[in-house]
């Protein structure tokens, strides 16, 4: 075979996992455009305020400050809520203007001395101090809405809801590329797929902007210090001991990476911990009655769909140097139709994120969209490749190779701005 032929060959081969997964985009474009309907307002009448417990995890993010304001503007019978910065941070002039805050605002402020577990061993480690019924997190860049409280805890009523998660909106979407790119995953992934999951009870806890029983996390074993992904393996504990999870388009302002770098590896690690959690919990999900089959699909979707990423990359690599190598002749109107073919086969990704925009009012977007796809997102293949790989085969493996650590906590644009003053 010539060169030629075995990059056709090895693309034609890459192409059968990617129009699978294109198949997939399109089923849940197709059930997204219906199922988001569903999720109506839940009944006010007759409400009972369970007492709150507001956790704020930082990590040298003095922009918890700007959080914390928001929170306690937060509508909410005062004597039931219990505010909480759980402050991780190394930088000691951070960590004092936290404590010095705290202090003035009645706040119970933690820091541990050490970052054994990172977040989820912060959150562990909190969890003597915890009062209230419910537990909200927020991260640190979050600015929750005022009537945020009172929404978040309707749900909880029923006593079989372990977890409400809210809706994510974004402060600074239109910053660069890098961070409109961020800022569609998301989108994607809060109009598509979780409203799809409170249909069938497979919503995850998204490590902020949401709330969780406390006696939910008591019974599923507490916080994973171990998992890098604790919000997604906490959900599927919760789920597995009967638990309903709900979602909410309740929207909560927050930021995206901003660059390139700090996209990048929060989705490494993102692709890494949640292909962690399925290989950790593959038995509980499929050789017990914990969960159905539609259960057991979307748990499977939501933790191991970046293994596509790898293929996405040769594929893409395939094309571009089996095109360089023949005789590209890309104008032939035989050339195109063949294309164009392959381009809808592989375009399920480009349609759900158009139906995204569309429900946000915001096709006009779409070329951004397209722009990043073809830039951000290749690079991005190629980075959850390696965390993908990592996952599967070098667990005992540190995910960033100049780190002593695999959680890498990511920057947040709003410190700069608190820096400043």
């Amino acid at each position: 075979m010539t060169p030629e032929q075995i990059t056709l060959a090895i693309y034609n081969l890459a192409l059968i996992p990617v129009v699978f997964f294109s198949v997939v985009f399109l089923v849940l474009s197709f059930l997204g455009l219906f199922t988001d309907k569903k999720i109506g307002t839940i009944n006010k009448k007759n409400r009972k305020y369970p007492s709150v417990t507001v956790q704020i995890p930082s990590f040298n993010d003095l922009v918890a400050i700007r959080c914390a304001k928001a929170c306690m503007a937060m509508r909410y019978p005062k004597n039931k809520v219990q505010y909480m910065i759980v402050d991780d941070s190394t930088d000691k002039k951070i960590a004092l203007e936290l404590k010095k805050f705290s202090k003035r605002n009645n706040i119970l402020y933690i820091h541990r001395m050490h970052r054994e577990g990172y977040k989820p061993g912060a959150l562990r480690d909190a969890m003597p101090y915890v009062t209230g019924e419910i537990i909200v997190i927020f991260d640190a860049d979050f600015i929750p809405k005022k009537r945020f409280l009172e929404e978040i805890t309707l749900p909880f009523k029923n006593p079989k809801i372990g977890i409400v998660q809210a809706r994510q909106g974004f402060l600074n979407a239109d910053y660069n590329l890098v961070s409109k790119f961020a800022s569609y995953l998301l989108m994607i992934h809060h109009t598509i797929l979780m409203p799809i999951n409170h249909r069938i009870n497979t919503v995850f806890f998204c490590g902020t902007g949401g709330a969780i029983r406390k006696k939910a996390i008591e019974d599923a074993g507490g916080w994973n210090a171990n998992s890098i992904t604790e919000d997604s393996d906490l959900s599927i504990k919760i789920l597995a001991k009967g638990y309903k999870n709900v979602y909410m388009k309740l929207e909560t302002p927050s930021e995206v990476p901003i660059t390139l770098e700090g996209f990048l590896k929060q989705q490494m690690r993102w692709t890494y911990g949640n292909i962690r959690v399925f290989i950790d919990h593959f038995k509980k999900i499929f050789f017990t009655r914990k969960f159905n089959i539609k259960q057991k699909l979307m748990i499977s979707y939501m933790t191991m769909g970046p293994t596509i990423a790898p293929i996405i990359l040769i594929m893409t690599l395939a094309g571009l140097s089996g095109w360089f190598m023949g005789d590209p002749q890309l104008f032939e109107l035989s050339q195109l139709f063949e294309f164009s073919i392959n381009f809808f086969y592989t375009a399920g990704f480009l349609i759900m994120a158009g139906i995204t925009l569309y429900k946000h009012k915001s096709l006009k977007e779409f070329p951004k969209l397209l722009l990043a796809t073809f830039s951000v997102s290749i690079i991005l293949a190629f980075a959850n490749s390696v965390a993908a790989y990592k996952a599967i085969f070098m667990k005992n493996k540190e995910l960033y190779p100049s780190k002593k650590n695999s959680w890498i906590c990511t920057p947040k644009q709003g410190n700069a701005n608190y820096l400043k003053k």
